[in-house]
């Protein structure tokens, strides 16, 4: 069975985004990807714009924290 899952390459390791459902050792293929990723569909003013995909990650995850924070004090406030 093929079974595909993303993933970081930090610090020497591999941080897999979930768990693989294997209870065994397995073979791997292990990919490295470009960093510069283009989105094909977009036209217009951004056709061929270059996505910085680290920086939406991080803008991202600041985001989830943020939120996450102010769902915390609005839960707090209600009590």
């Amino acid at each position: 069975m093929n079974c595909a899952i993303e993933g970081v390459y930090r610090n020497g390791a591999v941080e897999l985004a979930e768990t693989p459902p294997f209870h065994e050792p397995v073979s791997v293929l292990v990919v490295f990807l470009n960093k510069q990723k283009r989105i094909a569909k977009l036209g217009g003013m951004f056709k061929g714009t270059a996505v910085e995909y680290d920086q939406l990650e991080q803008d991202l995850k600041e985001l989830q924290s943020r939120s996450a924070a102010h769902l915390l004090d609005e839960s707090s406030a209600d009590e």
